[in-house]
């Protein structure tokens, strides 16, 4: 009776493993728009609705306001050229905090009062070919 009873459970196992409860696995959340950014998890709570157009083609390294997130978030743009000469550009997304917007004239998250217009951000790009550059120094006699 014992093997009996052994022989069953052995296939009432088998049954189990066979089945498609058996395989059962868990599907991962899709990812959300501050992971795919790298924002903190709580950037929504500081701006609804963040969209991802920004992309950092064709620019030099610098800071950028993201002018379709109304100059909340900025992105820091790095292109590289990696050893075998291909390139490839990085992006770091950054939110500014609550009531503040990425100023592009003074590269800061500053109050909209001190800020320049948002819509006029990307007429500031150009001020990125500052950086790394020494000024002359004069020396007076």
């Amino acid at each position: 009776m014992n093997s009996l009873a052994v022989i069953c459970g052995l296939a009432l196992f088998a049954v189990v493993l066979a089945s498609p409860f058996g395989d059962h696995r868990v599907r991962r959340q899709a990812e959300t728009i501050e992971e795919k950014l790298g924002l903190p998890s709580n950037a929504t709570a500081i701006r609804n609705n963040i969209v991802d157009t920004f992309s950092c083609d064709g620019k030099i390294y610098g800071y950028y306001a993201d002018v379709d997130n109304e100059c909340q978030l900025f992105h820091i743009c790095y292109p590289v050229e990696l050893a075998d000469g291909t390139k490839q550009t990085f992006k770091w997304s950054f939110i500014c905090p609550e009531e503040t917007i990425f100023n592009q004239e003074s590269m800061t998250c500053t109050f909209p009062t001190d800020a320049i217009p948002c819509s006029e951000a990307a007429s500031f790009y150009n001020l990125n070919q500052n950086f790394g550059v020494i000024p002359s120094t004069t020396v007076k006699a």
